[in-house]
């Protein structure tokens, strides 16, 4: 799992979402917005560790059924010698933990911007 999330969180693609909501928007979006989300955010990253995992879980089932080779549900629970509830749980435990990192980061004042 260690080497597999870095990896995953940048090749699934919600980094790319970030930087696209933003495209759309009003003047508010300036350079420095860009730079800062570019940056991997603590928020960006918990976001997409949310999105990565739940994915993983949804379509682990899915995935095995169908032959795929390997998944993280499998990588985990190789890896650690567990069951498929317990790499889940595991799973389950590092989305609490994206979410209170979205919640810090949500929480902290910033500076504001001209």
């Amino acid at each position: 799992m260690e080497e597999y999330m870095p990896i995953a969180l940048v090749s699934c693609g919600y980094p790319l979402l970030t930087i696209a909501s933003c495209v759309g928007m009003d003047d508010s979006i300036t350079e420095e917005t860009f730079i800062w989300a570019f940056n991997d955010p603590k928020i960006c990253r918990a976001s997409n560790t949310i999105c990565r995992l739940m994915s993983d879980i949804v379509s682990h089932k899915f995935e095995q059924e169908r032959g795929h080779v390997s998944s993280a549900v499998e990588c985990y629970m190789k890896q650690h010698g567990v069951s498929m509830q317990e790499a889940y749980n595991e799973f389950y435990n590092q989305i609490n933990n994206a979410w209170k990192d979205i919640n810090e980061e949500c929480l902290k004042p910033t500076a504001a911007t001209p």
